[in-house]
């Protein structure tokens, strides 16, 4: 009995398949006809993210100053302070600029070194997300953003000389 329904469902589904047949009749002779024939394109290429960013900066120089005025109290023996502290920096501009066929984001940390954890740092923008380079001119101004540090904290007297007091950390995903 299995056998027997087994043979019926194949029947009945090899004769429920259908392929598309067009037929013409050609009458005389000579004679001909056209066909018509069809196509279509499909895109099978991979295209794999390639990522290149260029990455610029200044020279990253930041300069502590503190201004005003020390007044001798001489009951004291010591200063009275009127002073205002300030950073003022020199190459501060961080550039990237996204040459990748994809979009980007570039984001941005500053870490003190140990012994100057009382320097802090912060940007003028954290993040920057940039459009794919595909379909763009190389100098396309949409390409590229800039992001500036500012450093906050203090700095210890006896630093007269630039000293590494951080790092940057540039982070592309």
């Amino acid at each position: 009995m299995k056998k027997f329904v087994s043979i019926l469902l194949t029947l009945v589904l090899v004769l429920t398949m259908s392929t598309n047949a067009f037929a013409a009749t050609i009458e005389s002779s000579p004679g001909s006809q056209d066909i018509d024939v069809n196509a279509k394109y499909v895109d099978g290429v991979s295209v794999p993210t390639r990522y290149s960013v260029d990455v610029s900066w200044g020279a990253m120089e930041f300069t502590y100053t503190v201004s005003g005025t020390k007044t001798w109290d001489p009951e004291t023996h010591t200063y009275t302070a009127s002073t205002q502290p300030a950073w003022t920096a020199g190459g501060n501009t961080i550039t990237v600029t996204n040459h990748s066929n994809t979009d980007i984001t570039a984001s941005f940390a500053f870490s003190a070194l140990n012994d100057y954890n009382i320097v802090t740092g912060s940007f003028s923008s954290t993040s920057l997300t940039l459009p794919t380079a595909e379909g763009k001119a190389v100098n396309d101004a949409v390409l590229t953003g800039k992001t500036s540090l500012t450093l906050g904290g203090s700095l210890a007297s006896d630093i007269t000389v630039f000293t590494n007091v951080g790092t940057v950390i540039v982070t592309i995903s």
